[in-house]
């Protein structure tokens, strides 16, 4: 295929989709010496501080700008992209091409979901006769490794995973057998096909375990349990409840019980171009229980905080780097993520997210913002054509927002679907990234099928100044009985020593 230049993008200001903005009360808040309180010593970011500028009539200052900006827009290009979407997750890559110019069409696959995005991009229900329209393709899921391999032999620009890549996030055998390759530690893990016998097995170990449901039932995160007591008495009395509660529709019950390790966890995150890494690497931490202070049950992630980095490649060099080999052979395109736990014994990897990630896509689009557009990002891994990603040097957070009846799908129709939701100004609007939304009639309502609904982003100097960033972004987003938490971030006080201590930070 070849690449179609069209015509020359539009000033920033001129790009963004129209939506309901009302004239902020309020300037964005910044943190005051006042709000801040004792934190570790954090990682200094490096850049430069800008002079002070004179101040000009704003009509001169305009003009500056543009001039400034006049050359680098010149050279910005406007492409077509078709994604491919199992559920949706995608959303906020779909959005955000869209804001920078670009022609959108999205096939999502999931019937519930596909109302999301609807008056935003264009529809289409056959994405395969589309291939030819498309400059790049992206997916934004696992499913569809091996269709991607073969449409990047056919010459087709592809982005998000390869056949390996489904293997490693959706084969826990044979991820295991690629943490063995990395000669890293690994967890105690068995596989059963039955809660009687993973039982038995758990009335001789001395040790806790967690465990995580393979196929279908794999996607109900609400499942994940990790034992509270050393004899595994709760676990084991939960095994006995799925038992008797199973959900045929899932299959046959297929699991694992993983031992708990005590330590960090922490994930790293690296851009593949099909032939080798491209820096700087993504550390970041996620926040998986539905409820402040790490209560409830797990979901996929309710927030996420982070930063890029060149040179803290501790944990990179001895996981991700060890597999590069064989994803090139595989001709893997996109964001590729492990997680782990660290500890003074090593690294304990747990899991592959080999495609993009959710919400993490969001932090990497706030790390980016200003230094690279995502166009610039998606089409730089697929063509080979950049060394490097410009990103911010500080850290940033996440914050997923949701509806009832978020994370059970039971009841959201009538409970959590079609909520408006507010934008109160356009400082909150460069923070805000879409999650199961539509726009309808001039505003964002909910949609999709579970309630996931947008997540808010924040940077700064600090972990805690984005912190403070994101959070006050999120004061101006209204939406009828939202369902976030309000500690993303705080566990950086406690692991930054530990991280610190062991080389990764």
């Amino acid at each position: 295929m070849t690449d179609k230049e069209s015509e020359e993008k539009k000033p920033a200001g001129e790009e963004k989709q129209a939506l309901p903005v009302q004239k902020p009360a309020v300037e964005e808040n910044k943190p005051t010496p006042e709000d801040k309180q004792a934190q570790p010593q954090q990682r200094a970011p490096e850049a430069e501080k800008k002079p002070a500028v004179e101040e000009r009539p704003a009509a001169q200052q305009k003009t500056a700008v543009e001039e400034k900006k006049q050359p680098v827009e010149e050279k910005r290009k406007r492409y077509k992209f078709l994604i491919v979407s199992k559920e949706a997750s995608g959303s906020d890559i779909a959005y955000h091409l869209k804001k920078e110019g670009n022609s959108v069409k999205l096939f999502i696959q999931d019937a519930a979901e596909r109302d999301v995005l609807d008056g935003v991009v264009d529809k289409v229900d056959d994405w395969e006769s589309e291939k030819g329209w498309a400059d790049a393709i992206i997916f934004d899921f696992t499913g569809y490794g091996f269709r991607q391999n073969e449409l990047r032999q056919q010459g087709f620009k592809v982005i998000g995973g390869s056949y390996l890549g489904d293997q490693l996030e959706l084969d826990r055998k044979f991820a295991l057998q690629y943490f063995q390759k990395m000669n890293v530690k690994i967890p105690e893990t068995y596989e059963f096909n039955s809660f009687l016998s993973a039982k038995r097995f758990l009335k001789d170990q001395g040790k806790r375990f967690i465990i995580k449901f393979l196929g279908t039932a794999g996607d109900e995160k609400n499942l994940v349990y990790k034992s509270q007591v050393d004899d595994n008495s709760d676990l084991a009395m939960l095994l006995d409840h799925y038992g008797k509660k199973w959900n045929t529709a899932w299959g046959e019950p297929r699991f694992v019980l993983q031992e708990v390790i005590v330590g960090v966890e922490v994930a790293v995150t690296a851009f593949f171009n099909g032939e080798r890494f491209i820096m700087p690497v993504y550390i970041n931490f996620e926040n998986k229980r539905m409820l402040t202070g790490d209560l409830g049950v797990f979901t996929g992630e309710m927030g996420t905080h982070g930063f890029f980095t060149f040179d803290k490649l501790k944990l990179f060099n001895n996981t991700l780097k060890k597999i590069e080999e064989d994803l090139r052979k595989d001709g893997y395109v996109g964001t590729i993520d492990v997680n782990c736990i660290v500890n003074r014994e090593g690294i304990w990897p747990l899991e592959f997210t080999s495609r993009f990630g959710y919400p993490l896509i969001s932090l990497l689009f706030e790390g980016l913002n200003g230094h690279t557009r995502v166009t610039d990002m998606i089409m730089g891994l697929i063509e080979k054509s950049t060394d490097f990603i410009e990103a911010d040097q500080g850290y940033q957070i996440g914050i997923a927002v949701c509806v009832p009846t978020f994370p059970y799908p039971e009841g959201y129709e009538r409970y959590g679907k079609d909520l408006p939701v507010l934008i109160m100004n356009e400082a909150s609007l460069e923070k805000f990234h879409t999650g199961d939304l539509k726009f309808d009639n001039g505003s964002w309502v909910t949609a999709g099928s579970w309630g996931y609904g947008f997540v808010v982003t924040g940077r700064g100097d600090t972990m805690f100044d984005a912190k403070t960033n994101a959070y006050n972004a999120l004061k101006n987003i209204i939406v009828p009985n939202a369902i976030y938490r309000i500690d993303i971030s705080d566990r950086w006080l406690t692991d930054y020593p530990k991280l610190h201590r062991l080389g990764y930070v």
